[in-house]
Formats: structure tokens, sequence, C-alpha cells
């Protein structure tokens, strides 16, 4: 079999010129010092000599436990020109962000195909590893700011269905706040949520969620709609919103803000009296009953979507904790508090917890540190405390509601409304 290889690839330098292939393997990192949790580019390039030359890739970097590697690009193929030979380039890039402050090394890139089977057999010059890099990995700041977000730049937008400066009770206006982050993916970006006032219900819709990969790294897109219905007339002051993160370029705490507004809620007017009552009829008889029936099925399904969510978030939890990983038990455990409180959800794991019991609340501790590195994770114990208390959460069929306003009123007989001459 070698020597069937070793003519086959023989035969092959023949047609090329019988000319050595030759490669090289170059990669860059930048920055060359990062936060921890903060993006670096890692670039990997082979080149070699066409037209002769084999195939060959380059394997993606193995981290493992010490930072997260995803590609950011597709493979670009371009031509360079080098010692005035023309050289063919096969490129990727790849985001890592570490999990641990200190020195992360990354070991050279690694060749692997036909290129490396013609090296082998000694019909190709070059070295099938890369040069091995460093990176620099600085612990946050102590006064950085909670949730940690090292990022190269923040924007916060928002926008109104309708004008907020004249809300009318009982109409509903929707807020759409967007955040935009450039170098946090939307699944590590923060929840955004505001409060509830006496005289506004507030409602949020479950956040859309939105990564784009560059040559830059990643941006992630919270996009967060809030239903607001105003209960009373008056005037609510909306505070100022704002979101604190880390300008990792310019080195400096910044905070993207959203001004405070005020919001003037007022009567609307009043309904016209309807015109005239409908009479007692099979056809009202028939559209009253289907009118409830869809009432009692519209209940059904939002039982039912309920019951499904929660099923699904405890299932995510209970098989993140079973393979130990702590982010998926993170994303998991805020999706299951989500579907929980509704309008309440935290952000941070931290707020989960509440009213849970002392070794439920430590297991929640450990969770938090170890997304950092800061210490290991036993998922297998975190299930075992924290369960109790999931199960506790569980939706429960909701009180009736109270019976519908009548869709029509019964009628006197028209010879009421005559009246009967006095005599």
């Amino acid at each position: 079999m070698r020597a069937a290889l070793l003519a086959v690839l023989g035969a092959y330098a023949l047609v090329a010129g019988a000319a050595p292939v030759k490669f090289v393997i170059e990669a860059e990192i930048a920055p060359k010092s990062v936060y921890v949790g903060a993006e670096a580019v890692l670039r990997q390039r082979l080149l070699r000599v066409p037209p002769s030359a084999a195939l060959g890739v380059l394997r993606a970097p193995d981290l493992r436990e010490v930072a997260e590697v995803w590609p950011v690009e597709q493979v670009r193929w371009s031509e360079a020109r080098r010692d005035d030979s023309l050289w063919q380039v096969h490129e990727r890039a790849y985001v890592v962000v570490p999990r641990r402050s200190g020195r992360l090394v990354v070991p050279g890139a690694e060749l692997e195909g036909p290129l490396r089977r013609a090296h082998a057999a000694g019909l190709a010059l070059g070295a099938t590893r890369g040069p091995r890099l460093t990176l620099e990995v600085r612990e946050r700041p102590p006064d950085a700011s909670e949730p940690w977000l090292p990022a190269r730049r923040v924007l916060l937008e928002e926008s109104w269905s309708r004008d907020p400066a004249a809300l009318a009770v009982g109409t509903p206006v929707t807020r759409t706040i967007v955040l935009l982050v450039h170098g946090i993916p939307a699944q590590r970006l923060p929840q955004l949520e505001m409060p509830a006032y006496p005289a506004l219900r507030v409602h949020h819709d479950r956040p859309e969620l939105a990564t784009e990969y560059s040559a830059d790294g990643t941006t992630g897109r919270v996009v967060q709609r809030i239903v607001l219905v105003p209960l009373d007339e008056g005037e609510v002051a909306l505070p100022a919103f704002s979101v604190s993160w880390w300008d990792v370029q310019a080195d400096a705490a910044r905070i993207a803000t959203l001004p405070a507004r005020p919001l003037v809620l007022r009567r609307a007017p009043a309904a016209a009296p309807p015109a005239v009552a409908e009479e007692v009829s099979p056809q009202n008889l028939l559209r009253t009953a289907a009118a409830a029936l869809a009432v009692v099925l519209a209940a059904w399904l939002w039982w039912h979507a309920l019951t499904y969510e929660w099923s699904e978030a405890y299932r995510q939890l209970r098989a993140a904790c079973r393979r130990n990983d702590a982010r998926a038990a993170r994303d998991a455990l805020l999706h299951w508090q989500r579907v929980v409180s509704r309008d309440a959800a935290p952000s941070l794991v931290q707020g989960v917890g509440a009213g849970w019991g002392a070794d439920a609340r430590a297991q929640l501790a450990a969770l938090d540190a170890a997304l950092y590195g800061r210490r290991a994770w036993d998922g297998r114990e975190f299930w075992r405390r924290v369960r109790p208390w999931l199960r506790k959460a569980a939706p429960r069929r909701a009180a009736p509601a109270p019976p519908l306003p009548p869709f029509f009123r019964l009628q006197p007989p028209a010879t009421a409304d005559r009246g009967i001459a006095r005599q």
C-alpha cells in the first residue's frame, strides 16, 4: 500500500516538473493582550506553490477548557507573492475567548490532507505544524460592572409604536429596545428589562437574539419588545435605561444610556352607546357558544404552551447538569426563570433563587464562579440540590376566569314600549 502511494505521488511530481512541493504555515493573533472573556482573532494561513502543490488544510486549534474557539468566516482562498514566487493562500479566522487569566498558549496549526502525506513521502518541503502563539489574558478590572461586558463598541436604541407623550388608558403601546454589542455574542448579553408601575402594566416579550460573524469578530444583537398598558390617567416618569460595559480599545469603563422619558397617560374617549340590542335568536345563541368555545380553547392552548415551555427548560437544565456543562446550565436556568416569572426574569444566575434554601443558593454561587473558571463545578450535585426548588415552581392551572359579559341583552316585548292608552 505504501509503495502504491509513493508511486502515485512520484508520478504526480513528475507531471509537475519533478520539483518538490513547497508550503508554509503562518499564524497570527490580535490583539496579543485581552481581558478574560474578551475576544481575540486568530488567523491561520497555509501557503503553497502552484500549480504542483497538493491540497491540504489546517486543523482548528484545540484549547479545550482554557478558552472558547469558533470560526468567524468561511475559508478564504487568495494569492500572495513571496520571494518573487506566487503562492496560493488558504486562510481561516477564529475567535478565541479565554476563560481564565494568565498566559494562554495557542498550539501551532497542524497540517492535514494530501499535502501532509506528500511531506511524509519526501515529495514536499515544509513544516507540518505552524508556530506557537501566546496570548496574555488579564483579569477583569476590580471596578468593572456586573455583568462583565468587554466589547469594542456598544449601541443602545429604542423605538415606540405610539407617541409616548400621549397614551390612552387601556390602549397598549410597544417599546422596542435594541442592544448591539461588537465583541460579544448575543447569548452572553444581559436581558433588557424595565420595572412595572402602579399606573402601567408591563409585559416583556421573549427577546430576539442574533449573532453575526465577521473578520473582526462577533457582533451580538438583542431585540426586546415591551408591551405597556396604561391603567390610569396621569404621568409616569421612566428613568434612564443604561447598560454598563468595558471599552477594550480605550481600556475604560463606559455606559450606553437611553435618556429618561415622561409618559402622559390620558383617559380614552367614552365609547358610543350600542345602537340596538340584538334579539334572542338561534343565530345569536350560536355566535355566543362559538365565542365561549374560542375562549376555552385559547385558555387551553395557553396552558399547554406554558407547560411545554417549562418542561423543555427543565429538561435542558437536567441534560446540561449531566454533561457538567456550566454554560449550558446557566442558559437553561435563565430560560427556566423567564418561563416561571415572565415579567421579572433576572439576567444573572444570582437573581434566580429568590426564596430558595441555603444549599440551593450556594449551588447557584458555585455555578456563577465556574462560568469564568474560578473553580470547578459539579453538575450532578447542582441538580440534586436545585431540583426540588425547580419542581415547586412547576406551572399550575390558574383559577377560572370570571364569566364574560353577555353578547346580547333580552329585549322586552314590542308592546311594552308602546304603552297602554289611559282611560
